[in-house]
């Protein structure tokens, strides 16, 4: 039976079905074939952020500095600790200085991603450094150790904000072909700035005064912020209006992870060394801490429509296990660092000064691999392999590290030691930051920022806790050393006039002023020394147990290759339809 004309189907129909088809199967070819990010999620497209010449330079540049400065207070302060205590003559407090500025640091900065999709990242990043230097400023000027603490907090505050939108800044500035480089420069003025810490600290507090320990930040952070004024112009955000910027922001969501976050870690803060770890003031932070983030973690994933923490962070395996080993280098590197500098000054007696000294081969070793490796992976676009060479060889130098080193040991082995431990630390940061932002969901605007975000976050972390169990194990390892040890001597029988003096001892306070200890009678001294090098040893295998973690988690991040010039799309038309998912990138 023949159609009827209106079921007859017109060549041209069919030629215009084939065309249809035949673009679809180009925009998928495409899509599997090219990388594109995410748009910015402000409105903006991910093209529109890179930089060229002139501007990228100064852009770069006053990230450089400002990573510098908010990390070099991380480490800065511990040698300053003799100093102050004895300025302020409150020698309990002086954990507090470190814990004040990594836990702030460490809550605030998954917020600041979402902070910079709704004000721009050039003022969100102005108004970290100001905050900085408000604190640093205030440290300065402290005339208690209570406000010495007050302005390490908002230091901590600035640096968490500092740190993450440098990372957002250097990442957007550039395709990711070209991202390697980039990242290195940043990653090496972190781990440059980390390490010369105590060098710095010690050079201020025994030539000047341990106050321009905080000083020092006030040129250089006004030489950030100058430079960032006049070289970055980042497009504006399309919303412009107060109410379509709150609502970027999920205030239940941050509420509950500052509250949990702050709660768990002082709790963890304080066990072990102020109070025991069953004690209700340690019990309860922790608690309720940890309930609050349980409660963050399900409004965040399953009701909240804008998540600080976007679901993909957890539920891409390579993502997750690249920002898992992330948290694990480094808490690694600074549990690691803190307890090598305790090493070189209260073991080998070294001053401040010449502790950095020692550590000069870690900071070569770090900066020569940082370098090394940006310019391996721009030519052979590899980051798993380089991952794993930098977690083997933190396995190997933190093995000898903890099990070699004491009072004897010789400088040359030291030297070496610390190169492997550098190398390590070198390939490290920028593979993680590289791993993560590659399986970053491309059809998710602001993606690209909230993975950053979120591979920063899991890094403080890492480092927060690193220290912080790093010292409860150096504290109650070497306490009970020194109440072993006394207890030994007792039973040997003493004098009422030497019972009176081993009771007087107090554990806590000749570690918080180690020059307490030359007072001490000689076979007391060193029992004390004997004690502080076995609590070393303990926070250095927790070092090499974070070393071993993060090589395991490293073996499976992406195998994915950095995408080639020619694979990087540089229009802002996307090659798939709007609220789909484009098919991975298949090189």
């Amino acid at each position: 039976m023949p159609y009827s004309p209106e079921e007859r189907i017109h060549p041209s129909d069919i030629d215009s079905r084939h065309r249809r088809q035949k673009m679809l199967m180009s925009k998928e070819e495409i899509n599997a074939t090219k990388y594109f990010e995410s748009d910015a999620g402000d409105g903006t497209l991910s093209t529109e952020q890179h930089m060229v010449g002139k501007q990228l330079i100064l852009t770069l540049l006053s990230c450089f500095i400002a990573s510098f400065i908010s990390a070099l207070d991380q480490t800065i302060v511990t040698t300053t600790y003799s100093a102050v205590g004895n300025k302020f003559n409150d020698f309990d407090k002086i954990g507090w200085l470190n814990s004040a500025f990594l836990v702030p640091m460490c809550t605030f900065c998954p917020i600041y991603g979402k902070l910079s999709i709704a004000f721009g990242r050039k003022y969100t990043l102005l108004s970290g450094i100001v905050v900085f230097e408000l604190g640093s400023l205030i440290g300065g000027l402290s005339s208690s150790m209570n406000m010495l603490i007050g302005g390490r907090v908002i230091q901590g505050l600035g640096a968490g904000c500092i740190q993450s939108l440098v990372s957002i800044i250097v990442s957007e500035s550039v395709p990711i072909s070209k991202r390697s480089s980039s990242i290195a420069s940043i990653a090496l003025s972190y781990s440059i700035a980390s390490i010369l810490g105590p060098f710095i600290g010690g050079a201020f507090t025994t030539k000047v005064s341990w106050r321009w320990c905080y000083y020092i930040n006030l040129p250089v952070g006004a030489l950030a912020v100058g430079l960032l004024i006049l070289g970055y112009h980042p497009p504006k955000p399309t919303f412009t209006d107060i109410p379509s910027r709150l609502k970027k922001i999920d205030f239940i969501c941050c509420f509950l992870l500052i509250s949990g976050l702050v709660l768990l870690l002082v709790g963890i803060t304080f066990g072990g060394g102020d109070y025991p770890w069953l004690d209700a003031r340690v019990l309860c932070p922790v608690v309720f801490g940890g309930i609050l983030f349980i409660v963050f973690l399900m409004h965040n994933f399953i009701s909240s429509f804008e998540p600080i923490i976007i679901r993909e962070c957890i539920t891409i395996p390579q993502l997750f296990c690249a920002a898992t080993a992330g948290f694990c280098n480094f808490a690694m590197f600074l549990a690691t660092v803190t307890y090598l500098v305790v090493y070189f000054q209260v073991i080998l007696g070294h001053s401040a000064w010449q502790s950095g000294i020692d550590l000069l081969p870690l900071i070569v070793s770090v900066t020569l691999t940082a370098v090394a490796n940006a310019i391996l992976t721009k030519y052979t676009r590899h980051v798993k392999l380089f991952y794993m060479i930098g977690g083997a060889f933190g396995i190997i130098g933190n093995s000898l590290v903890s099990s070699k080193i004491n009072a004897s040991t010789p400088s040359s082995e030291r030297i070496g030691f610390l190169i492997l431990v550098g190398i390590s630390l070198g390939f490290s940061v920028q593979c993680t930051l590289l791993s993560c932002q590659m399986k970053a969901p491309r059809s998710k605007p602001g993606s690209l920022i909230l993975v950053t975000t979120f591979v920063n976050f899991m890094r403080f972390l890492g480092g927060t806790l690193g220290v912080t169990i790093a010292t409860s194990i150096f504290q109650q390892v070497t306490l009970l050393q020194i109440q072993s040890g006394i207890e030994d001597i007792i039973e040997r029988g003493v004098s009422d006039a030497e019972l009176q003096q081993l009771s007087e001892i107090n554990g806590l306070q000749l570690l918080n002023s180690p020059d307490s200890i030359k007072g001490l009678p000689s076979d007391i001294e060193d029992l004390v020394f004997s004690s502080i090098m076995k609590g070393i040893r303990c926070a250095l295998y927790l070092g090499l147990g974070f070393s071993v973690a993060a090589f395991l988690f490293s073996l499976f991040a992406t195998n994915k290759r950095v995408p080639k010039n020619a694979d990087v799309m540089q229009t802002s038309n996307h090659p798939h339809e709007a609220g789909s998912e484009p098919a991975p990138y298949s090189k």
